[in-house]
């Protein structure tokens, strides 16, 4: 039978290879990168790699150019960094701009016709060592000098020489990374912000408008900043106009996506990349247990495994991606293979943020400085997250699953504590070695120290943090501190007592009523509520009455100012943590004493029942 397979003739390709189009003229060399800016090689040429004007592309008037004899060199480092150039590549370039100036400055010349010969390189790591050394330079530029050297010496076939280049030690331990927030000072008013400014520009998305100004605007805000800071008419002048020309500064949807994209970064913990990268149509939920649900994305950094964000990603994150979808819809005007957060160019066309130098933070960050709010980044919302997580769970392995990271990284970048944490704990520290300096007790001073730097909460983050826990034997005491548990402190002490002469007491008679001695006991709990606050001034009021009647007063000197330093020292920290309360627990107190302090003689009938 006949074979009726056509018989395979060659190609014109095959037989004669398309010729490969070289650029002759190094002026023509350029690396073009979505998102950044274009690498123009011709800068190489000259000494000292001078600059070129942003309008024009050239070199700027008046610019002495002196040519160094190395268009050759220039040539090979085009060719070998134009293939396939990635955001790598433009930071690349950027240090071989700094490493050719380096030479030239130095007066180096090429050894043997290389200007990569490796006592040149040698000598240039050497320089940066020392630069290091004097602070001058910090080791993650000198590493990446190294790594451009090595990758340029592996591409020209000289591994040897690239694997016995020196090793910039300890770069870990220098890098620095963010932060988290401060949940109450910090994370919960930028929040706030930024959930109001993206109503807002929802709204005037919906409506076809742009805002008269950034609504991330907030008078009161700008003017208690410009108070701080001590700003002049003029600068506070231009603080407002920035809010105006920001919005006409970038594309009109850009604001949007900014704000959505760092809200989804709040919620999810998600790296900046792996968010970047996802496209509407990767968007997909998988509610797991009780009301937590699973954001599938992949993580490069990581062999490109599935990360999930279950923990803390609540149905109300679903609810705002889910209303985040509609409106990437909108923009990508149907298309579900278009990014979920889209990057506009100043062409108008459509990327990512991961090709991009820009942030979705930067103007952003640029606003809320002047609300005197800090400023945020992925890496700080995703640490405040593992930080909330290990605070309640105190489990390495949870956040290490929460994070999609390894337990070792997890101990060395997410579970640092936050600035205020870190400052109220050194404080505690050097408060108690002061206390016990000056001859006081150790448990005492211990005592003391722990809670004067203990946390202030609010009503709302009380009753949460209670939430599903035993609260019958939960108290207000007389002095407006809260017990966890009146059954536990002093009241071990009243049953023994009791015991040994004999009474069977009731389980009531038994609770504990060393309401004095609330400050010190580990079941104390500090709430900045309105009723709490008018309770504690109240008390305080009626402490500097029983000063004032000496005939009544029968508490020790030293345990009296110690008291009273004590319920000053809160109150201050109670209208710090929530001024308004403590303003309507004033207007109480200037209207009636709480009814539990109607004299001066009720503070000596409670003490008759305290300890």
């Amino acid at each position: 039978m006949s074979n009726k397979r056509k018989a395979l003739r060659p190609s014109r390709e095959q037989v004669a290879p398309k010729a490969v189009v070289e650029l002759l003229r190094v002026e023509d060399m350029v690396i073009k990168v979505k998102g950044r800016g274009n690498s123009h090689f011709k800068r190489l040429l000259y000494k000292g790699c001078p600059t070129l004007s942003n309008q024009t592309g050239g070199f700027k008037k008046g610019e002495s150019l002196i040519d160094m004899k190395r268009s050759r060199f220039v040539r090979e480092v085009y060719s070998l960094m134009s293939v396939e150039p990635t955001l790598t590549t433009d930071t690349r370039f950027s240090h071989l701009i700094q490493y050719i100036r380096w030479l030239d400055s130095e007066s180096l010349h090429p050894i043997e016709s290389d200007w990569l010969h490796i006592d040149l390189i040698t000598a240039h790591l050497d320089w940066c060592s020392k630069q290091n050394d004097l602070g001058l330079m910090k080791k993650a530029i000198w590493s990446k000098r190294r790594g451009l050297l090595v990758w340029l010496l592996k591409q020209k076939g000289r591994e040897a020489e690239a694997v016995n280049l020196p090793l910039v030690r300890g770069l870990k331990r220098e890098t620095v990374g963010h932060t988290a927030l401060n949940v109450e000072n910090e994370f919960k008013p930028v929040v706030k912000a930024l959930f109001r400014a993206y109503k807002v520009l929802v709204k005037h998305f919906n409506e076809g408008t742009l805002p008269e100004r950034h609504p991330l605007w907030d008078e009161d805000l700008i003017n208690a900043e410009a108070v701080r800071k001590g700003l002049s008419l003029v600068e506070r002048g231009h603080t407002h106009a920035s809010f105006k020309k920001i919005l006409y500064r970038s594309h009109e949807h850009s604001h949007l996506v900014n704000i959505a994209m760092l809200i989804c970064y709040m919620f999810t913990g998600i790296n900046s990349k792996p968010l970047a990268d996802l496209r509407i149509s990767d968007v997909s939920f998988k509610e797991v247990q009780g009301g937590t649900y699973i954001l599938t994305s992949v993580k490069g950094r990581a062999g490109y495994q599935l990360q999930d964000n279950a923990i803390g990603f609540s149905k109300y994150a679903k609810e705002f991606i889910e209303g985040w979808l509609v409106i990437a819809k909108k923009l990508s005007q149907g298309d579900i293979n278009a990014f979920l957060f889209p990057y506009y160019t100043n062409e108008g066309t459509v990327i990512s943020y991961a090709e991009t130098a820009r942030t979705p933070q930067s103007g952003v960050n640029l606003l809320l400085s002047r609300l005197g709010l800090p400023k945020v980044t992925p890496s700080k919302f995703r640490k405040t997250k593992m930080d909330a997580i290990f605070r309640v769970t105190e489990s390495v392995y949870l956040v290490s699953l929460s994070a999609n990271n390894s337990i070792d990284v997890v101990k060395r970048s997410y579970i640092n504590g936050t600035e205020a944490d870190h400052q109220s704990n050194l404080g505690a520290a050097i408060s108690a070695k002061f206390s016990m300096a000056k001859g006081t007790p150790v448990d005492e001073a211990v005592n003391d120290a722990k809670f004067e730097f203990a946390d202030i909460l609010s009503e709302y983050d009380y009753q949460r943090l209670r939430k599903g826990e035993d609260s019958r034997n939960e108290s207000f005491t007389p002095t407006g501190v809260r017990c966890k548990d009146n059954t536990k402190g002093a009241s071990a002490v009243i049953s023994k007592v009791l015991k040994k002469v004999g009474v069977d007491a009731d389980e009531k008679e038994t609770l504990c009523t060393n309401f004095l001695g609330c400050f010190e006991c580990e079941q104390h709990a500090l709430v900045a509520g309105v009723d709490d606050i008018w309770l504690m001034l109240s008390f305080k009021e009626t402490l500097q009455q029983l000063q004032q009647t000496p005939a009544v007063n029968s508490m020790p000197q030293s345990q009296y100012a110690k008291l009273f330093n004590t319920v000053a020292e809160i109150l201050d920290r109670f209208k710090a943590k929530s001024s308004e309360n403590f303003k309507v627990a004033t207007e109480k107190l200037k209207e009636a004493t709480h009814p539990l302090y109607s004299n001066v003689y009720s503070i000596n009938d409670l003490m008759e029942l305290s300890l």
